[in-house]
């Protein structure tokens, strides 16, 4: 009999918002060919505020829906703008789907809950575990350093739900030391990468060539992920290599904070005399960032923290050499024979590595890039070695019962 396993995570895609979590959902799909899964994706409820229009457009997404053959439903729980009520919600999202989860467990008796993130997904799946006596399984995907020592509430809260819970995963190995520097090491922090899709991800044999001038970039357009960084290294490259173009694709999030960032953005690479030689093309869908991948001669992530960095694994199941900032999750995936770690925050160093690909670019064999990136991040590997977890998770048993001082567990202080 096939195991039954409840996913929770606001990081889903959906009607709305469809590249929100496609992570989650990469696994997902690939568990659900193993076991039997449903998902509960809470949304943000607001009422129609007009000054609030990145949380109104939650109220367009549908309450349930079939994700690639997976159930997925999305209950409202009561949040705020930004921080506002983060210590708190927890609160708000563990009694927003409660009752839901209840009417799903009448046909759906599931065997373990995975939560994704350890607050406030992790929390609640901890409680949630207490309640129906099912073990627990949280993936943490964000470092805990150094936001999490200006949230002491929400610090404690997720110590909490990672003692409370069977396993807790990182996505990487800097994920972990994050994890372990505030809750201590324990066998039960295990890593689990992030995985890539190989049936999207992949080169085309057709003997075309990609262009030795484009360099991609990948992710969103934000300060942390260090585009001001590549703008930079881009104006000494463009120096020596005046052909060089960048091609920057992703967006911002709604949030005026987002947007302003972004155009800040925009405003240095005019600063930088580069027009022409960089093109801000927005989101795409995955099989459009593959086609891109596939075409430029290099990718870059040049970000100042990164707690994977699942585009590099994309980029060489397209055949295609990385370049990355050693800032976390990128020590796990680049190597000398795939590409070029630099330190972040050096646009020198930024330049001088993409530099090295770009005349090396012949040496780097498309097939060698993509077996790499498969034999160690294929979705399948990583749903069977979530799964084996599982199985071993359900052996161990229930949730830990843990209550510290300071975490509202059940409505009350303890």
């Amino acid at each position: 009999m096939s195991l039954k396993v409840l996913v929770l995570s606001r990081n889903y895609p959906n009607n709305v918002t469809a590249t929100s979590g496609l992570w989650v959902e990469g696994l997902v799909r690939h568990v659900s060919r193993l076991c039997e899964v449903h998902v509960v994706a809470p949304v943000p409820y607001c009422p129609p505020l007009p000054a609030f229009v990145s949380y109104t457009r939650y109220r367009h997404i549908l309450p349930q829906q079939h994700v690639n053959g997976v159930e997925v439903w999305h209950p409202r729980f009561l949040t705020g703008p930004g921080y506002v009520l983060h210590s708190v919600e927890a609160s708000t999202y563990y009694w927003g789907v409660r009752h839901h989860i209840d009417q799903l467990r009448r046909n759906f008796p599931f065997d373990l809950i995975h939560a994704h993130f350890s607050y406030p997904d992790g929390f609640v799946a901890a409680r949630l575990g207490q309640d129906y006596h099912v073990p627990v399984v949280i993936t943490e995907h964000a470092p805990w350093l150094p936001w999490m020592e200006d949230y002491p509430r929400v610090c404690r809260q997720a110590v909490w739900a990672s003692r409370a819970c069977v396993f807790h995963i990182a996505v990487s190995r800097s994920v972990r030391n994050t994890i372990a520097h505030f809750t201590g090491e324990h066998d039960r922090l295990q890593v689990i990468p992030v995985g890539v899709d190989g049936s999207i991800f992949a080169p085309i044999y057709d003997g075309s060539k990609p262009d030795p001038s484009q360099i991609l970039y990948v992710g969103r357009i934000h300060p942390i992920k260090g585009i001001d960084i590549l703008l930079r290294a881009t104006r000494q490259l463009v120096s020596r290599r005046p052909e060089v173009r960048v091609v920057f694709v992703g967006g911002s999030l709604l949030s005026r904070d987002y947007r302003l960032q972004e155009e800040r953005l925009r405003r240095l690479a005019g600063e930088l005399d580069l027009e022409g030689h960089v093109e801000f093309v927005g989101e795409k869908p995955p099989q459009e960032v593959a086609a891109l991948m596939r075409k430029s001669a290099v990718l870059v992530l040049p970000s100042r923290a990164e707690s994977f960095g699942a585009v590099l694994v994309e980029a060489l199941a397209c055949g295609t050499p990385v370049v990355a900032t050693r800032c976390g999750g990128p020590e796990d995936i680049v190597t000398d024979e795939v590409g070029v770690l630099v330190p972040p925050e050096d646009e020198d160093a930024l330049a001088e590595g993409i530099e090295h690909v770009l005349q090396r670019r012949d040496r780097y064999d498309p097939a060698r890039l993509r077996a790499y990136a498969l034999q160690h991040f294929s979705w399948e590997r990583v749903a069977s070695d979530t799964v084996d977890l599982y199985r071993e998770a359900i052996g161990i048993g229930g949730p830990q019962e843990v209550t510290p001082q300071g975490v509202t567990v059940h409505g009350e202080e303890q």
